[in-house]
């Protein structure tokens, strides 16, 4: 034999006879093929077929699918073969759960046709079909995790939006629509702003979308959104780009949680970090804070920085007394007394047990006496607590700010003052030099 030669080959211009492309359909290949008589019973079927059964051609023949198959899907397959066999339509690829007695459902694509003789009269059917079971299957799992996904969607209760290319509604879960006041169907192919976005928002949310869609990485957005009642929530978004079959961005995806409970959390304790719990007041850490920024901004201002250092009189007597309760009672009063003598841009804080401070900005130089007395009268009002009256009066030292303190001194020089009263006699006050720590002499206006 030479070279290229086709072994078994047909001589040249011969035509195989019908004999030879059915036996090349039914007998070599691996396709499931049948032929059936008026009675749904095989003629004939292919190897395929065959095999498919577990039998051979041969012991097929005669049987029907009463024989091979559930009763349901026999009872189906039949009527659909009488439907073709009274019509003289085919059926075409129609998907079908085939149930067997002996092993796991499958799924096949049918087409079954009306099989004629030489006169082109219906003697029976013949079909064709294929296993689709895997790409079934598949289809089954992705409609499960489908069904799975829009269930926790909608069962979610942060708000979920995807957004195509053009950053119009594709979908919106249930916390969405209650949080925008619509419907998901009424807003496909829409934009925020058309369902209220202030343009506020809208300036930062498109930025952000934007962002994500070309870049394809997450982004976050948080910000606080008005309600129709006039109150707001602080809400944080977080951006993921939604990719299509080739991994580029073909849409985003937002979710948006409400953060408010945790905005007042933190703020909560952010004021427990920089107040004192039982006054309310600035502790010692914000009042230094505050001290120093004031330090910074005193050049800039007119007028002067004065810091105003406060200690009761005879503090301790009042807890011997009347005990640590009413103690306490008697310097929230004197916060509340404090407050009420300082302007609302004043900083009033607590340092430790009775020391309190007023640090006062932009103040005439002239009215710094006048400050320090009005707080001196202020705390030495009479004042009855649970029917206990305890004896208050404060000593006060004052001190300006000038080039070269700091926070510290200035507290320091305060605080020297402050003992210069006590040492007087309390119950006043004492201007401390700006020369020296020590109270400048003939200063106190301290009383008994």
């Amino acid at each position: 034999m030479s070279d290229g030669a086709r072994p078994h080959a047909c001589a040249d211009g011969a035509r195989p006879d019908e004999a030879v492309f059915m036996r090349a359909l039914l007998d070599d290949a691996d396709e499931v093929v049948y032929f059936k008589d008026l009675d749904s019973r095989f003629l004939r079927v292919s190897l395929g077929c065959a095999q498919l059964h577990r039998r051979t051609q041969d012991s097929m023949v005669g049987l029907t699918d009463f024989d091979l198959f559930d009763v349901e899907h026999a009872r189906r397959a039949r009527a659909d073969e009488l439907a073709i066999i009274e019509t003289g339509r085919p059926m075409l690829d129609k998907v079908e759960r085939e149930q067997w007695h002996d092993r796991p459902d499958t799924w096949v694509s049918s087409s079954k046709f009306p099989l004629r003789d030489a006169d082109g009269c219906v003697i029976g059917t013949f079909g064709i079909s294929r296993d689709i079971t895997s790409r079934v299957t598949a289809e089954l799992e992705v409609r499960r995790v489908e069904a799975q996904l829009r269930s926790v969607l909608d069962g979610s209760t942060d708000e979920i939006v995807g957004y195509d290319a053009d950053l119009r509604f594709r979908y919106l879960n249930a916390a969405a629509e209650r949080a925008l006041g619509v419907r998901a169907a009424d807003v496909q192919g829409r934009r925020d702003p058309d369902v209220g976005m202030t343009d506020e928002l809208w300036a930062a949310w498109e930025p952000a979308l934007r962002a994500t869609l070309t870049s394809s990485d997450p982004g976050e957005l948080e910000f606080e959104r008005p309600g129709p009642d006039g109150s707001s929530t602080w809400c944080h978004t977080t951006f993921s780009p939604d990719l299509g079959i080739d991994g580029t961005p073909v849409g985003v995806l937002a979710s948006t949680r409400d953060i408010t409970r945790l905005k007042a959390a933190e703020a909560a304790l952010a004021h427990q970090a920089t107040h004192d719990p039982l006054t309310g007041l600035a502790n010692r850490w914000l009042v230094l804070d505050r001290l120093q920024a004031a330090l910074a901004r005193a050049e800039r201002q007119p007028g002067r920085l004065v810091v105003l250092f406060v200690d009761l009189d005879h503090f301790k007597g009042v807890n011997d007394s009347h005990g640590h309760k009413v103690g306490d009672r008697v310097l929230v009063e004197v916060a509340r007394r404090l407050l009420a003598v300082a302007r609302c841009e004043d900083t009033v804080g607590r340092l430790a047990g009775d020391e309190f401070v007023l640090i006062c900005e932009r103040v005439p130089e002239e009215s710094v006496a006048e400050i320090a007395r009005r707080v001196v009268a202020a705390l030495a009002s009479p004042l009855e607590i649970s029917g206990a009256v305890p004896t208050l009066s404060a000593s006060v030292g004052v001190a300006l700010a000038h080039p070269g303190l700091d926070a510290s001194a200035l507290l320091a020089r305060a605080d020297g003052a402050m003992y210069e009263v006590k040492r007087r006699g309390r119950n006043g006050f004492q201007v401390a030099p700006t020369g020296g720590v020590d109270a400048a002499p003939g200063r106190s206006a301290a009383a008994g």
